[in-house]
């Protein structure tokens, strides 16, 4: 029988009294029981909810984590649950699958982080209502959009009467309830803010469980929903109405980093490192930065690695090495065997790993030839290896600091 570890905590903060050992559930439908105890959204849970400078304390606060083959989505909710603090997880992420998650004492941010790099391409971010879990672009590319949709709504706010001007700035309560429809939820809230959608149908259809939230403006919870479609807003110039477009990864937007004193060297490093081409106005220890939006998200991405850096790397922030998924690759070569390629890579430290390895299928598998004269130039670390691997690996998953291969 397999065993299921539910996610825990134990605060190394005198004012948190859960203290408990692992607990280990033999049985599936005691665990299953338990997830319906502890994760059901009550209506106390959103007077509960910290945002601003309670929700960062309480992320900053450190716990132990041990969870092993336990849902995605209930691991979430147990956190959410102890740190008091809303986490939302990307409606195109599987909240079902198992993963494992063991750490020792680290702030509860950077349980989330690895939480969220169990994805595939996983991410989080950090806004001052909410946590967000999904795709790298998607997650990191949000705070930009907030702030983006922010600065049109003030411009709107400016050109329209003092009712909409009030509407637009007062915080709602954007909650939900079982099986709402996305349409519903913004239909609503724009009309609590004094504003017309013109093109409501352009949300695909889609329903929700019930969820409660922190209030917040229009603005951000709109900007929350419509992103994990791939869209946005873009508001009338002169009246109370906002349409439903495709997020342009193309756009250029200036966005203000807040970065700090402490990780203005290590950020300009990297993000020369990584984004050479971009320019970079700094005021004291702010960066004003004009560039697309696709490279807003990895500069965020960057800033997001370095601010919530795993405990124990010291008090120096060190910039980080190059991500595969972002390093472009190119082999001058006619042909190899799997294992050969597997070799030079490792040799090169692009950490490979073969699942299953020593079995007789993935050494015959390693044996197999590749013809590499097809890539005729340089590619992303993300598309390079599942062209190489792909069609001899069911799975090729390329994180930032390895390669996975899998035949299953």
């Amino acid at each position: 029988m397999n065993f299921i570890a539910y996610p825990h905590s134990k605060s190394t903060q005198s004012h948190d009294s859960s203290r408990g050992a692992t607990t280990i559930f033999r049985h599936a439908a005691l665990f299953l029981l338990c997830c319906v105890f502890l994760t059901k959204p009550g209506l106390s849970d959103e007077s509960r909810l910290k945002t601003g400078k309670a929700l960062e304390k309480n992320l900053s606060a450190n716990i132990e984590w041990d969870s092993v083959q336990a849902p995605l989505g209930d691991q979430l909710r147990n956190l959410q649950q102890q740190a008091e603090v809303a986490i939302l997880l990307d409606r195109r992420i599987d909240p079902a699958q198992l993963i494992t998650v063991q750490t020792e004492s680290a702030p509860r941010v950077q349980v989330l982080k690895r939480i969220s790099g169990t994805i595939s391409e996983g991410a989080f971010c950090v806004t001052e209502h909410f946590a967000f879990v999904g795709r790298g672009d998607a997650a990191h590319r949000l705070p930009i959009l907030i702030a983006r949709n922010n600065d049109l709504a003030n411009s709107l706010r400016k050109k329209t009467n003092a009712t909409v001007s009030r509407s637009l700035a007062v915080s709602l309560d954007p909650s939900w309830e079982f099986l709402d429809e996305p349409r519903q939820i913004l239909q609503r809230l724009a009309k609590l803010a004094g504003l017309t959608i013109t093109n409501v149908e352009a949300i695909p259809h889609d329903v929700w469980a019930e969820r409660r939230l922190p209030e917040m403006t229009f603005v951000e919870a709109s900007t929350m929903i419509l992103n994990q479609f791939d869209l946005t807003l873009k508001f009338a110039t002169d009246k109370p109405e906002v349409t439903i477009v495709a997020i342009d990864p193309l756009e250029s937007i200036e966005h203000r980093y807040v970065v700090g004193s402490s990780l203005k060297s290590a950020i300009t490093a990297a993000w020369q490192s990584r984004a050479p081409d971009v320019s970079v106005k700094w005021v004291g220890s702010n960066a004003i930065v004009t560039t697309t939006l696709q490279q807003h998200a990895l500069l965020n991405g960057i800033l997001s690695d370095l601010q919530h850096a795993d405990a124990g790397t010291g008090s120096t922030v060190k910039a980080p090495v190059k991500s595969i998924r972002s390093t472009n690759y190119q082999l001058k070569a006619e042909r190899a065997t799997l294992g050969e390629l597997v070799n030079y890579f490792r040799t090169n430290k692009v950490p490979i790993d073969v699942a299953d390895a020593d079995s007789a299928e993935t050494k015959r598998l390693l044996l197999e030839v590749v013809r590499l004269d097809t890539i005729a130039e340089p590619l992303p670390g993300t598309k390079f290896f599942p062209r190489i691997f792909g069609q001899h690996f069911s799975k090729v998953e390329v994180r930032d600091d390895r390669v996975i291969l899998s035949r299953e």
